[in-house]
């Protein structure tokens, strides 16, 4: 299974609409699928989701870390600020 190695969320892309999935242990990834893509944290390196397709990692999809709890979001994903409705 190829590897895709996840990016730390910056300050400010985080969308109102999103959520962040905790994974409670470091041995279980947060997200199993049927993809071709084991995502894994950017710090340490640990499997956050297995088995995903890209097209289900979307800008919405955060993970934090049960190891180091960096806080992950698709590298894939362009870095743009959340903006609430005026």
């Amino acid at each position: 299974m190829e590897q895709r190695v996840m990016r730390a969320v910056q300050e400010g892309e985080v969308p109102i609409d999103g959520g962040t999935a905790v994974q409670q242990d470091p041995d279980r990834p947060v997200f199993r699928g049927n993809g071709a893509y084991d995502y894994v944290c950017v710090s340490c390196g640990n499997v956050l989701a297995s088995a995903m397709d890209p097209e289900y990692m979307t800008r919405r999809v955060r993970v934090r870390c049960g190891r180091c709890r960096t806080v992950n979001i698709s590298a894939e994903v362009p870095v743009t600020p959340a903006r609430r409705p005026r």
